[in-house]
């Protein structure tokens, strides 16, 4: 699977965080483990977007996946108080996982933070693998088209 693009236009969904003091360190700069509740905040966004996210006290619906891999490239530091934009898209459907590709931007001055890839497997309420919902392949590939990759 390609990495994550800087293309904007391969990203279907954006939402936005702004940066607050906990999130930084001693001298104002976005932690780097600060970045994987950002990538969590595009993930839930973006399946909230989608009509996707119930909250019924069953897992596979409070947590339609759980993280098996997270992958983050840093292109430029992040500050207290900006406010960052999160790109979004499903890049890859398997048969009990998916992948998201995020982008994150500065939205004042545009430039690349960080790019990042967040992988999940759905599970049940045993919390063992099985395959992506109906619902939830039919809800992905209708928003993402022809760019999404199956398989």
């Amino acid at each position: 699977m390609p990495p994550p693009t800087k293309d904007l236009n391969a990203y279907g969904f954006q939402t936005e965080i702004r940066v607050r003091l906990s999130e930084t360190d001693a001298v104002g700069i976005v932690f780097f483990g600060s970045f994987s509740a950002f990538l969590d905040v595009g993930r839930m966004d973006y399946l909230n977007h989608l009509g996707l996210q119930r909250l019924d006290g069953a897992v596979r619906d409070l947590i339609p996946g759980a993280v098996a891999g997270v992958e983050l490239s840093f292109e430029s530091p992040a500050r207290y108080n900006d406010t960052l934009v999160v790109h979004v898209r499903i890049a890859h459907l398997g048969r009990t996982s998916y992948t998201f590709h995020m982008m994150i931007t500065n939205k004042r001055s545009r430039s690349t933070v960080a790019l990042g890839r967040l992988s999940l497997v759905w599970l049940d309420d045993a919390f063992k693998p099985v395959p992506l919902p109906d619902e939830f392949r039919r809800a992905v590939r209708e928003f993402e088209g022809a760019a999404l990759l199956e398989g």
